[in-house]
């Protein structure tokens, strides 16, 4: 009988104090000039077709980058570099589907000799990683779906081949084979 009270006295205490303390430090503690900041890539890229640049508003917000960055130095930065791009630039069948933009098909077609370069960069530390070799024929895989260019193709297939000879049961790689193959 002693417990229940005491549980009582403490599931009220919690409902008074909790939200009040919770609530109010959120409201308080956020900067005035956090707006403003939030503005400010709007009113960049409005001015920068009127300024009479050559670059586009869809090329100043796709934030796809222009190159590899200089902190990948070895094999893990680079495999998640190019997976981080991979899955924010590049849309389920965005050459294949109805469905995605003409600026959805630009970012991917940034992005992905990029991802490539990362897997370079990336079986260049090490070799013997299966994943590697399928994530560069994966990438390589949609751009000869964009781009129809044999020798992408059969760059895809050398490395599900490759891939294949480290694991050969390694089931992404058997499945994107199939599709290839076709």
């Amino acid at each position: 009988m002693k417990s229940k009270p005491s549980a009582l006295a403490f599931a009220t205490a919690a409902l008074l104090i909790i939200p009040a303390g919770c609530g109010r430090p959120a409201e308080t503690s956020r900067p005035a000039e956090a707006p403003p900041a939030a503005v400010a890539p709007a009113a960049e890229t409005a001015a920068a077709p009127a300024t009479g640049s050559a670059v586009t508003p869809a090329a100043v917000q796709s934030g796809v980058p222009d190159a590899l960055p200089a902190s990948l130095i070895d094999a893990h930065s680079a495999n998640s570099f190019a997976v981080d791009l991979y899955m924010k630039w590049v849309p389920p069948n965005v050459f294949s589907g109805p469905v995605a933009s003409e600026e959805e098909k630009a970012n991917a077609r940034k992005a992905l000799p990029l991802v490539v370069a990362a897997y370079d960069k990336a079986i260049g530390f090490y070799a013997n990683n299966e994943s590697f070799y399928y994530g560069r024929a994966a990438a390589l895989e949609v751009m000869y779906t964009d781009t129809k260019d044999e020798a992408l193709k059969t760059r895809a297939l050398a490395d599900l081949d490759k891939a294949l000879s480290i694991s050969p049961k390694h089931s992404p790689s058997l499945a994107l084979k199939a599709r290839l193959s076709k």
